[in-house]
């Protein structure tokens, strides 16, 4: 019985630990690639647990820099290349206009065999956001037709003659 709790626990540490140690390693890589991060983002990398969390954490990075994104995400496939498709699918989603560099510097980082869905995932994340910011460009009015005393239909002001 001890030793079965005995080596819960120690897997449990182990396991907790591997997390700590894989943000860490992604922060280390990008520190050694060069990117300049403030508190709150090495903070941000390091909470990160799983591919979703890093992901979002480096789609964030490349959103706040965009013109460091290829750097970004070669530091962060190399530190987590696993995650390759999801860390360059998020980058390119948060700067659709770096895509080819993003794809570029996510295949030369990533193990072989996964340029292919890289550069496909990036596409799609690509295209998407540039559609949504499309779509939301010019079409971000306000229809205040209905607004008392705007004058754009809905009877006026509200106020009677009568």
């Amino acid at each position: 019985m001890r030793k079965t709790l005995s080596g819960i626990t120690l897997a449990v540490a182990l396991a907790t630990s591997g997390y700590a140690l894989a943000d860490q390693a992604t922060l280390t890589a990008l520190q050694n690639a060069g990117v300049t991060l403030n508190a709150d983002q090495q903070a941000a990398v390091l909470a990160a647990e799983g591919e979703a969390a890093i992901a979002a954490a480096i789609k964030a990075l490349v959103a706040a820099n965009p013109e460091a994104a290829a750097t970004i995400v070669g530091a962060a496939v190399a530190a987590n290349p696993s995650m390759a498709v999801a860390i360059a699918s998020a980058a390119a989603s948060a700067a659709p206009d770096q895509a080819a560099a993003i794809t570029a510097a996510a295949q030369q980082a990533a193990p072989e065999g996964q340029a292919d869905a890289i550069a496909s995932a990036v596409t799609t994340a690509a295209t998407a956001a540039k559609q949504s910011l499309a779509t939301n460009n010019g079409t971000n009015s306000v229809n205040n037709s209905a607004v008392p005393g705007t004058g754009s239909g809905g009877g006026g002001d509200g106020a009677s003659g009568n």
